[in-house]
């Protein structure tokens, strides 16, 4: 696995299950190498801590998020940041730089907007936003293309990224499969039966695409709530989102903590009285899947990746306009008049996805690995949890 894409503790979503990926590959018959950042080997070990796992540090040339590259990415023209030109120069120059795996059968790249380097790769596709002109780049649009066409087999883990990648890449239909995920954080038994009122929570980066400004929007027509936003703090809409917060309007009841741990996470969830997702765009938010495992009621943009989500699990949740502060804060004193409703719903959209584990997940990868390895003989493996998800709903 080239994992050198992923900084533990920056990379939320894709790091979650990078981990939770290698956790399930680990106890199998396969001998494991992987890839990772020069000086984070101690952080992969306590993640994934297997003696079986082989890791190799490198060090990538023009990382974006070292002290260089975010004050680069804070204050060059987004034009520039995100354009073909500089895509391609930073990929030349990483792939000059790039150390060679030898003896390798399948190389896994859990991020499919970095060059793959060795062949036959499997990448894994978690959404397409980087091919939408208002979400993405024309850089990574270009990366994942070619990545899709070089790759050996694609995998995308839900119903709505899966169906519309057979949408953008009808030649790739037949290589590529979808794999669910199960819940990255899933109830460890704390009861949320105590929530303290008006907590609202929105764990996630602050990438622009997770939408906080609205979410802020929202909160000051709020004053009866409370909002914790952990993950990563994404520059530069971290510092601007922190300003925001400090505002007279906010002060004191708007935080972002940055990374927590998982324990800091889990205490989270048992007291909160809902979970916000206002994100225009998601593969599937883990989130809300988390919302779902703890029972706890979600509001959600009526974004198109989330509305499937909903579909998907046959939840109901507060859905509001993506970019209306006041449809968001209607939806969050609805759910919250409704509490019980929403709660019970979570509750049974978690009971849906329980079943699924880490180790499911990996055998599910490892067929197609072993199908790619084989020299694709056949049709492509595929996981049979959505349809026992939809047969056990109905």
């Amino acid at each position: 696995m080239d994992a050198s894409s992923v900084r533990p503790g920056h990379s939320a979503g894709i790091e979650a299950f990078t981990y939770g990926l290698l956790n399930g590959l680990a106890p199998g018959p396969h001998e494991l190498a992987v890839q990772i950042l020069s000086g984070t080997g101690d952080e992969w070990r306590e993640r994934v801590p297997s003696s079986r796992v082989g890791w190799a540090e490198v060090r990538p040339a023009l990382r974006a998020d070292n002290r260089i590259g975010q004050l680069l990415r804070r204050h060059a023209p987004r034009a520039a940041v995100t354009s073909i030109a500089l895509r391609r120069t930073v990929n030349l120059v990483r792939q000059w730089n790039r150390p060679r795996a030898a003896g390798v059968d399948v190389t896994v790249y859990p991020f499919a907007a970095v060059p793959v380097h060795s062949d036959p790769a499997v990448i894994v596709l978690h959404d397409l936003r980087q091919l939408d002109p208002q979400l993405g780049s024309p850089g990574f649009r270009e990366v994942i293309q070619r990545n899709v066409a070089r790759a050996a087999a694609v995998v995308v883990s839900w119903p709505h990224p899966y169906e519309q990648a057979l949408r953008a890449f009808p030649a790739a239909r037949d290589k590529t499969a979808m794999i669910p995920l199960p819940v990255f954080h899933a109830a460890d038994g704390r009861s949320t039966a105590a929530h303290e009122p008006g907590l609202l929570v929105f764990p996630s980066s602050t990438a622009p695409l997770k939408n906080h400004r609205t979410l802020l929007d929202a909160m000051a027509l709020l004053p009866e709530c409370r909002l914790v936003c952990p993950g990563p703090l994404v520059e530069p809409e971290a510092s601007n989102l922190r300003a925001r917060a400090e505002q007279p309007d906010l002060r004191g009841r708007v935080s972002f903590p940055g990374f927590v741990t998982t324990d800091e996470l889990a205490a989270l969830y048992a007291r909160a009285a809902a979970v916000v997702v206002p994100s225009l765009w998601e593969a599937a938010s883990g989130a809300m899947l988390e919302a779902f495992s703890w029972g706890i009621p979600v509001v959600c943009a009526d974004s198109a990746p989330l509305l499937a989500q909903l579909e998907f699990t046959r939840a109901d949740a507060g859905v509001f306009p993506a970019r209306d502060p006041d449809g968001l804060a209607a939806a969050v004193r609805r759910v919250l008049t409704r509490r019980e409703h929403y709660a019970s719903s979570s509750r049974a959209a978690g009971r849906l996805l329980s079943g699924r584990t880490w180790q499911d997940t990996a055998d599910d990868y490892v067929a197609v690995l072993e199908w790619v390895r084989a020299g694709r003989p056949g049709p492509m493996p595929r996981s049979s949890f959505a349809a026992d998800v939809n047969s056990a709903a109905r």
